[in-house]
């Protein structure tokens, strides 16, 4: 399926009018294991801000990009509209405060489960071993549960990746290792049961995160060594490729 990237419309053109947003909460004491303040619930956003148009050309240019698929979700303000192009949302554990690893994540979700292979008691702070050299770089865990972008913003050179990258920026400043279960969770439900599609659309989500430096560790977990330089050159590409829109 192509995706609808609205017709005259550059959508790269404004890229340096994105604008990065992050927000987050824990607990001030634990009433349970969800709730340990040694973790951090996150979630950030990049948004496009339309502007009351000033002419027609500025008009028909809005107009396009409040055609479906341009954005996530779309907000009135008193002074313009603004289009959410990307979200992304996840946790942070903070492994020496954090009391009982394995039942913060059970009792978020089934999703949140599924990272308890990242630890193991055997290793320092309770990272399993094949990661304790990553505790150089922080003592914090990052999980991505969730990074969508908007279908129109989607091949357009590596947008998607470049968000991301800018993004764990904000969130990951501390952190020893940051990981993801990559999922094509835009496959509508009821197409669900086409297993070569899934595979084929697994695959591709795979890859994007190849590109970013993650690499797979068990069980459809991806991880990402900040003390390695996989990352930081994977980003500096991205940068370089896009330099003429930023």
């Amino acid at each position: 399926m192509t995706d609808p990237t609205p017709a005259g419309v550059n959508l790269l053109s404004h890229l340096d009018r994105l604008r990065l947003r992050f927000g987050s909460e824990a607990s001030l004491v634990a009433t349970g294991a969800q709730d340990d303040p040694a973790t951090l619930e996150w979630s950030c956003s990049a948004v496009l801000r339309l502007w009351e148009p000033e002419d027609a050309e500025m008009a028909a240019e809005n107009a396009a990009l409040l055609t479906p698929g341009v954005s996530l979700s779309q907000m009135e303000r008193s002074e313009c509209t603004e289009l959410t192009i990307f979200t992304m949302s996840g946790l942070t554990l903070d492994l020496w405060r954090i009391g009982h690893i394995y039942d913060s994540l059970d009792s978020r979700s089934a999703d949140y489960e599924h990272f308890a292979r990242l630890f193991d008691e055997s290793g320092d702070l309770g990272l399993h071993p094949d990661f304790e050299e990553c505790l150089i770089s922080g003592t914090h865990v990052t999980i991505i549960d969730r990074a969508r972008i908007a279908p129109a913003w989607r091949r357009q050179g590596g947008v998607g990746r470049l968000l991301i990258a800018h993004l764990l920026r904000l969130v990951a400043g501390r952190t020893a290792v940051v990981a993801t279960h990559p999922y094509p969770i835009d496959i509508p439900e009821e197409e669900r049961d086409d297993e070569a599609r899934k595979v084929r659309e697994m695959a591709a989500v795979q890859r994007t995160w190849r590109s970013l430096g993650f690499e797979p560790f068990r069980e459809d977990l991806y991880v990402m060594q900040p003390h390695l330089r996989a990352h930081e050159d994977a980003t500096k590409r991205l940068e370089q490729a896009l330099a003429s829109y930023l």
